[in-house]
């Protein structure tokens, strides 16, 4: 029995051994940075087989090439702007690395900015409701795949990089990882330019305690050409009823304070910056009159830095809606901007 026991043993010990050899294994990464645009040629060293590899940055990978056991070389994909991880992938396992690369310039170089304006995980709501947000997304194109930085399967770990790609003639259902949430509800996709073009979306929020009576609501879903610094946001009908509450949801892609008035009175409104590049700068304004029914006129107003006419500096663009919530069904009504 000793005879097996003994070989077993150093088996074991061996394999824990190349293990955290394999785990201590310094790399490095030359350059650690590089433009949005993707194109760089990136030199990693460290202990390699003859193994296929590829490398992971952030969740973009691209095929390496193996130039020697201690070298590998890989090309960058595009990237929206930031600094994410980098792990190599080894026939079917990934090596976890404690590299970095940044990818640098400005995202709209390469990429469109895609609004979200409600990409929530699963809320609860009055009465017993649960709104639940679900982002629809279809390739018909028949030869290229799109990829959407930002966005990510509900059932997904948090990744601070999150993307997903869609194949051509793929459809997928995407919604919001829980433990990624920080209050925000919108969130920016950043798409290849002109790709988004190729693709069918649709946004959608639906209470599930109630889908007998309901498909719930489309939630517009805002290219970044939307958004204005320059042009009033106006809305000439909300309702002012107590049977209804009224949210106005206010993006920006920077901090920024915007001037709302309602009816004759006028509000600052500060936007608070988000914490990641997928994340816009927001603001939730609740101050309707209280009573009364019937309805009142709103517009928002962005930022005038400059103060001498004609031409004053004009702060960060911004786009808003406003959504109508029936006290009584929890149905929602969104009224948007008509330009």
């Amino acid at each position: 029995m000793m005879r097996f026991r003994i070989p077993l043993l150093l088996s074991l010990f061996l394999s824990a051994f190349a293990l955290l050899a394999q785990e201590s294994t310094p790399y490095s990464i030359t350059p650690n940075s590089g433009p949005v645009t993707g194109g760089t040629q990136v030199t990693i060293k460290g202990d390699f087989g003859t193994w296929p590899y590829g490398v992971i940055f952030g969740t973009a990978g691209v095929v390496a090439t193996r130039v020697d056991e201690h070298t590998l070389v890989a090309t960058t994909p595009p990237h929206p702007a930031g600094t994410v991880s980098v792990s190599i992938f080894e026939y079917d396992i990934f090596l976890a690395t404690d590299l970095t690369f940044t990818f640098t310039g400005e995202s709209d170089e390469r990429f469109e900015r895609v609004l979200l304006p409600i990409f929530t995980p699963p809320v609860h709501g009055a009465f017993g409701s649960e709104f639940h947000t679900d982002l629809d997304v279809w390739n018909p194109d028949p030869s290229k795949t799109v990829t959407l930085f930002g966005a990510e399967y509900d059932y997904d770990q948090p990744d601070p990089d999150p993307s997903v790609t869609v194949i051509p003639g793929g459809k997928v259902t995407l919604g919001r990882v829980p433990e990624s949430f920080d209050g925000n509800p919108g969130r920016f996709v950043y798409v290849a330019k002109d790709d988004f073009d190729l693709l069918g979306a649709t946004l959608r929020v639906h209470d599930v305690t109630r889908e007998a009576a309901s498909f719930g609501t489309e939630i517009p879903i805002v290219r970044e050409h939307e958004f204005s610094s320059e042009k009033r946001i106006a809305f000439p009908h909300v309702p002012i009823d107590p049977r209804f509450r009224n949210t106005l949801r206010i993006y920006s892609t920077a901090a920024t304070t915007v001037t709302v008035t309602v009816g004759q009175q006028a509000f600052a409104v500060e936007l608070q910056a988000g914490s990641n590049t997928y994340e816009p700068a927001y603001a939730a304004f609740t101050n309707f009159p209280s009573d009364g029914v019937g309805a009142t006129t709103v517009t928002i107003d962005a930022e005038r830095i400059g103060v001498d006419p004609p031409s004053p500096l004009l702060g960060p663009p911004i786009w808003a809606f406003i959504s109508v919530t029936n006290n009584d069904t929890q149905q929602i009504t969104t009224i948007t901007p008509q330009r």
